[in-house]
């Protein structure tokens, strides 16, 4: 990657990655974006109605900003499921969007995110922990709905991380 990259982290010509939380952050954040946008779009042309999973990704995106954004009582069983893709499809580019402005609002990704699990138990985290979970958890999921389109004959879209690195280098 370009060492003039500010969105991006930084390596030398052997490989050492030069850490800067915020960017290792925000491109995760888009990366996200990225992989969530293909996966719906392959989805919307070819299982429209096998949305479950992708609802599951969208709701913990969803539920984690809301979290990083201060609600800290916050339930993933206390918001809206999308009804359809065409409900996700319109949605989604929003929550996507707010990632986006909050990451570029933070000045601290070590400040703690209180929240509760479903059982109740209290948790505080740092943002950046946060965020790269967000990245993880739609990777696992985005990896079931890429079984399901091959079980059904339908090539998924490559979302794999490597992926993205090597097709948004320069940006």
């Amino acid at each position: 990657m370009p060492q003039n990259d500010p969105s991006a982290c930084t390596a030398d010509k052997i490989g050492k990655m030069t850490t800067d939380l915020g960017a290792i952050c925000r491109r995760h954040l888009a990366f996200t974006k990225w992989a969530d946008d293909l996966m719906l779009a392959a989805i919307a042309e070819h299982a429209p109605s096998d949305i479950n999973v992708l609802r599951h990704i969208f709701l913990g995106e969803e539920v984690w900003l809301r979290r990083v954004r201060g609600d800290s009582e916050i339930q993933l069983t206390q918001l809206q499921i999308p009804a359809d893709i065409a409900t996700l499809a319109r949605n989604w580019p929003d929550i996507h969007r707010q990632w986006t402005e909050w990451a570029a609002s933070v000045d601290d990704w070590n400040i703690l995110v209180h929240h509760k699990n479903l059982k109740g138990a209290e948790f505080h985290m740092p943002a950046w922990q946060i965020v790269l979970h967000v990245a993880n958890h739609g990777s696992f999921h985005r990896g079931q709905v890429a079984a399901s389109l091959r079980a059904a004959g339908i090539a998924p879209p490559a979302t794999d991380l490597i992926v993205y690195y090597r097709t948004h280098a320069n940006q």
